[in-house]
């Protein structure tokens, strides 16, 4: 009884952490597909409210500010796929518990990458975008280190809980 009792109790955690996953792939996906003039004025817009708000400069000329929101916005890159990494592990480990750690680990690793891979490569069918073998190299790079962070992890729990029962079986007996 306690065993199906805790498997109740993980769908809200489930449920949630799958709903964060597609949101955080729906925000990505929308920015990444828009055309290049809506993108760039999204990207001088967020530039200009951080200068206003933080301790960013505000580049004196033309070249300074494109190179201000280039960096803003390769960060935001970076940021968003390692969350999407992380999230997209989690969930999976998460919502498939009872599979084998491997197996849940290449699923993840299969679909994490396939998103960072997809919505750059598909920019070529947007007006004015373009594919950037870089900017591609970044999101899997950034998914991927999300995706070790939580197999390291996740792995970790494992080997320390192993080790444990271990320890407890060895005295029982």
């Amino acid at each position: 009884m306690g065993k199906g009792r805790k498997k109740n109790n993980r769908w809200p955690l489930i449920l949630f952490l799958w709903v964060v996953f597609i949101s955080l792939v729906a925000g990505v996906a929308y920015l990444s597909f828009q055309n290049g003039e809506d993108a760039k004025l999204i990207g001088e817009q967020l530039v200009n409210k951080l200068t206003e708000t933080s301790y960013l400069q505000k580049g004196d000329t033309e070249e300074e500010m494109l190179t201000l929101t280039f960096f803003v916005r390769q960060f935001g890159r970076f940021f968003a796929f390692l969350l999407i990494g992380i999230v997209g592990t989690l969930t999976i480990h998460v919502s498939f518990s009872k599979c084998n750690w491997l197996f849940k680990t290449i699923i993840a690793l299969g679909i994490i990458t396939a998103i960072a891979y997809l919505t750059e490569k598909l920019k070529v069918y947007i007006p004015s975008r373009h594919y950037s073998y870089e900017e591609m190299m970044i999101s899997i790079a950034a998914a991927t280190l999300g995706f070790c962070l939580v197999s390291v992890l996740t792995l970790a729990v494992r080997a320390v809980k192993g080790f444990f029962h271990l320890l407890t079986a060895s005295h029982a007996s």
